[in-house]
């Protein structure tokens, strides 16, 4: 693999990026972030998105949508609008430019969940509002759009034990719910399937008296009505299809723990023979069909109560049969893999996505069809950040935060949004600090051998990388425009880039301890400089005072300055907190015990606070909202 020494890496929908992290100075480790994929929608052979979930090192669960160009997975950034968990369930397109994805999100209460509706606009995602529906726990699950005026998503609200069948609807302007029927003491509908915007089909469960029995609904433009199914109905439906309004197809388990497969032909339903392959559980969670004689549908066998297997099926227009699903590593090691999603655009093409447990934790797993054999393909994935952790940038909102490691794992907290990081990359030298555009969507990474890195919308301006150096670079800031920044080394030297104006360095110059950090003065266009001792040097901005001639318990590690440009802080590895000018002295860590050393600080511009965090990816908060540690 090559190495990489400054590049711009953007994580939009045709830049792959790459799962895992090799460390840099440290023993070489792959780990990953808990993460799946729920469902996945594709146009054709060149073009898919995925939806998931993923959690980082504190267990905070964000939203995870990857896209695929034909070659690679990438990560595309996604909001998470709530405190807690957040899992995007089904996702439906119409075209490239058009897409809605549904799940639910906490809204920081303990016991209520919320509706989370999202939609691509061929270049970002962003949540729309949906309709209050009072105090209920309300769940979506699946949604499937005729075109970009009609989608209908379904779910439960409620609780456990009172869960009631909820279902949306999207006419081009708004969300709406619709009534729909609740059978028995409780019901939940789990998949939704649109041959047009006036015929639908959803399926799930009602439990009446204690019997789980399959539920199916359909639409018709203007009311939501039960729809018979077919056999003794017990069991479970999990997701649907329909080419046209009266050719569907429904998949679940019965209750005899086999698979489940029944076919509507727009009067009635009936059931279809199906393989259950294992002797302990089967499962079939969707199905996709490109033509009335070419379906697919996924799901997990097992036939033992610990490990679950990838369980395929086809169907030619007469008889299901089975299909074998390679995981590159024919089931070593006990490893659970489950499909949750399967989407075809034609009987020799099918992406099928859902999750994989290994020694480095749960994964997206994501399984392909071209005509002759099932073959993976790998995520982009997460890289989990481990320690030692070297730096953090905040929103400007002061919503969000994100943390670096050495390696140039990313981890994003709060609102703040993952953009992509040098995860699995091979650095020269490894990563020194991690700093946010002045729009928040997007960030820098530097390494200490000058290489730059930019995520998201953080252009690329240049870099050192490459070119030998006399001390190593230990910070970056940008301009307030954010067209451009400036790097410093350690003994002072300072590089310009962009619109970055070069107003002097401390380069070749005596100091009493290195510089340790940089910080911009977003009103003059001027910067200071922070050496270890506090001594603080200025360049086109006012000198507001260094501890430069006194005694420090611990060094200063890192700088940040108030966004008037009249203030700045610094911290030392204790967690001690020095002010200056209009930045205000809200708290610190020194003189209390800590797990790890402080490396590095950020201000919330909006509260005037701040935060520090340590080696450890301890994060402490003063005057600014506490979002979760790496």
């Amino acid at each position: 693999m090559a190495a990489l020494v400054g590049a711009t890496l953007v994580a939009v929908a045709t830049a792959p990026a790459t799962a895992g992290a090799l460390t840099v100075g440290r023993p070489h480790s792959v780990q990953f972030q808990r993460s799946s994929l729920s469902s996945v929608s594709c146009i054709g052979p060149t073009w898919c998105m995925a939806v998931g979930t993923t959690a980082n090192a504190s267990g905070t669960e964000s939203t995870l949508i990857e896209s695929w160009d034909g070659s690679a997975w990438a990560v595309v950034p996604s909001p998470s609008p709530g405190r807690g968990l957040h899992w995007l369930a089904g996702v439906s397109c119409v075209s490239t430019t058009w897409c809605t994805a549904v799940g639910y999100y906490d809204d920081g209460s303990a016991t209520t969940s919320r509706v989370l509706i999202e939609s691509w606009n061929g270049l970002a995602w962003s949540v729309v509002a949906g309709p209050a529906t009072g105090d209920a726990a309300d769940l979506l699950f699946g949604v499937s759009c005729a075109d970009s005026t009609s989608c209908v998503a379904v779910g439960i609200r409620g609780n456990d034990a009172t869960d009631a069948t909820l279902v949306e609807i999207w006419d081009g302007t708004h969300w709406s719910v619709a009534e729909s029927p609740s059978p028995g003491d409780s019901a939940d509908l789990f998949a939704v399937s649109c041959a047009s915007p006036t015929s639908c089909m959803a399926v799930g469960r009602s439990i009446d008296q204690g019997t789980e029995r399959t539920l199916t609904e359909s639409w018709d433009g203007t009311s939501w009505v039960l729809v018979a199914g077919a056999g003794p109905g017990t069991g479970i439906l999990h997701g649907v299809d329909c080419t046209s309004p009266s050719n569907c197809t429904a998949v679940g388990s019965n209750a005899n723990q086999a698979t489940l497969i029944e076919a509507w032909d727009g009067s009635v339903w009936r059931v279809q023979t199906s393989p259950s392959p294992g002797s302990w559980d089967n499962w079939l969670s969707s199905v996709s069909c490109s033509s009335p004689t070419s379906c697919t549908a996924v799901g997990d066998f097992s036939s033992d109560s610990s490990v679950n297997r990838m369980l395929v099926e086809s169907f030619d227009g007469h008889s299901w049969t089975l299909m074998l699903a390679s995981t590159g590593q024919d089931y070593a090691y006990n490893y659970d893999y489950l499909l949750g999603t399967v989407s075809c655009t034609s009987p020799t093409q099918c992406v099928a996505v859902g999750y994989q447990n290994t020694a480095f934790g749960s994964q997206p797993l994501i399984e392909v069809w071209y005509g002759s054999v099932w073959y993976p393909v790998d995520s982009a994935g997460i890289g989990i950040t481990t320690p030692p952790f070297v730096g953090m940038a905040a929103t400007p909102a002061g919503d969000g935060y994100w943390l670096t490691d050495s390696a140039g794992d990313v981890s994003p907290h709060g609102q703040a949004l993952y953009y992509g990081s040098l995860s699995g990359r091979l650095l020269n030298a490894p990563v020194t600090h991690i700093v946010a555009t002045p729009d928040g969507r997007g960030y820098w990474l530097v390494a200490s051998d000058g290489g730059t890195f930019s995520f998201g919308d953080a252009g690329f301006y240049g870099s050192m990388g490459g070119t030998p150096l006399n001390a190593p670079v230990v910070d970056l800031t940008p301009t307030a425009s954010g067209h451009g920044y400036w790097l410093v080394a350690s003994d002072g030297g300072v590089f310009s880039f962009g619109d970055a104006t070069f107003a002097g360095s401390m380069g070749g110059k005596h100091l009493n301890q290195p510089v340790v950090g940089i910080a911009a003065d977003r009103t003059t266009g001027g910067y200071w400089l922070v050496a270890s001792d506090g001594g603080i040097f200025s360049f086109g901005a006012p000198f507001l005072g260094s501890t430069g001639n006194i005694t420090l318990n611990q060094p200063v590690v890192s700088m940040a300055s108030t966004s008037d440009g009249q203030g700045y802080w610094f911290t030392a590895s204790d967690g001690g907190v020095f002010t200056y000018g209009d930045a205000s002295f809200l708290g610190s860590m020194g003189g209390q015990p800590l797990n790890g050393t402080v490396v590095s600080m950020a201000a919330d511009d909006a509260t005037g606070g701040y935060w520090l965090v340590a080696s450890d990816g301890g994060v402490f908060s003063f005057g600014a909202p506490f979002l979760g540690a790496g």
